[in-house]
């Protein structure tokens, strides 16, 4: 190589990283990442206290690494450049087969929260069956793509925790108390159950869930024959696209809507009523899955004229927002907790309320991470 190629090269590698500096230091922080649906650390707060126990210099890490100029570029040109390398698995992403991408969610099930939250849900749901009445509390935990699509897996993935962590949730929750969704899903893998971009399931692995889990609990529902599939979007991009920022088609969100609705209320978190479950406004921005609620809600309470005594408490993650669509056919009330955003108490909350059914529907890494959900306890110790 000659001294002129060493200076050009030496040239571009300075100005690449001073420009970046410089651009970090000009450009103004982002609070909240559309892409990836999450809010972005912002600069933490200088002190004593934090600078000598080190939380400072972490919590400083974390800034620098989600307001880095031209972040979103850097990881595509990165996934790129491994994928030229012959990787198939980046960024904790699978590139598996028939183009999909599939979160690995290493490391989410042997930690003390996982663990714990087995416990709060088994003692919640004890409880609560005690009230409501055998075989009308279900816990459901949702297996991940990871699990349910690994036949689809590139060669010597490695991807058995999720199996593991749900074989475990099925030895300590009795089994009247557990609606296994797993085989349901199983049965029909070869169908496009899962979004091949995003982290949820799609809205037809959900209706068959329903169904089943309808069946266990002894609940009469509208037939799927009476509903009419309807496409809201053929260029959906989720959250497992935006962590390794390439190009790939988009995901189709479909709902399924009944032939003949039987007309409901929501109501938001005790103040502001809608009468849809659909907010198409969603489907122009990137947060498309956000269509179903508006995107996650601490609290909706939904009143039906179904011609039903049955009401339903569900306590959930955003795997269940699809899901609700069927039910609000089959319910006369439904009341829709969110734990990560709720904040009142939830044994409070429950009471007097003459709940016939209630289930908890997670996804299986959802539940696994969410530390919120040490909020069943307390309906658990006010029962």
């Amino acid at each position: 190589m000659t001294k002129l190629q060493n200076r050009v090269l030496t040239g571009v590698f300075l100005a690449m990283i001073f420009g970046c500096a410089g651009g970090s230091l000009l450009k103004r922080d982002i609070s909240f990442s559309e892409k990836e649906n999450r809010i972005l650390a912002q600069m933490p707060e200088l002190n004593l206290k934090d600078i000598l126990s080190g939380t400072f210099e972490k919590n400083y890490e974390t800034y620098l690494s989600d307001q880095f100029f031209w972040r979103d570029g850097w990881i595509g040109v990165k996934t790129e450049a491994e994928r030229a390398e012959g990787k198939t698995e980046i960024n904790g992403v699978y590139f598996a087969k028939d183009g999909y991408l599939i979160e690995k969610h290493s490391g989410s099930f042997d930690t003390d929260t996982a663990k714990n939250n087995i416990t709060y849900l088994c003692n919640f749901l004890q409880s609560q069956e005690q009230k409501v009445g055998t075989g009308h509390v279900k816990a459901m935990i949702v297996p991940n793509a990871v699990e349910i699509l690994k036949d689809k897996l590139p060669a010597y993935a490695v991807a058995e925790e999720e199996g593991a962590y749900l074989n475990e949730i099925r030895t300590q929750i009795p089994e009247d108390l557990l609606f296994d969704a797993e085989p349901v899903l199983d049965a029909h893998k070869e169908e496009p159950i899962y979004y091949k971009t995003d982290h949820h399931w799609k809205t037809l692995a959900a209706r068959y869930v329903y169904e089943a889990w309808a069946e266990s609990i002894d609940l009469p529902i509208v037939p799927l024959s009476e509903y009419r599939e309807k496409t809201l979007t053929t260029d959906f991009h989720g959250t497992i696209d935006a962590k390794v920022n390439i190009d790939v088609p988009g995901d189709s969100i479909e709902s399924y809507q009944p032939v003949t609705e039987i007309p409901y209320t929501l109501t938001y978190n005790h103040s502001e009523e809608r009468a849809s479950l659909y907010d198409t406004s969603y489907l122009e921005g990137r947060d498309k899955y956000a269509v179903f609620f508006g995107g996650n809600q601490p609290l909706i309470e939904a009143k039906t004229e179904a011609k039903t005594d049955r009401k339903l408490l569900i306590i959930k993650d955003s795997y269940a927002n699809c899901f609700l669509s069927f039910a609000m056919q089959d319910f006369s009330q439904i009341d829709i907790v969110d734990l990560r955003y709720f904040n009142e108490n939830l044994g409070d909350y429950m009471k007097d309320k003459d709940y016939t059914d209630i289930c908890v529907l997670y996804n299986a890494a959802g539940f696994a991470e969410d530390t919120s959900v040490a909020k069943l306890a307390l309906a658990t110790d006010q029962q």
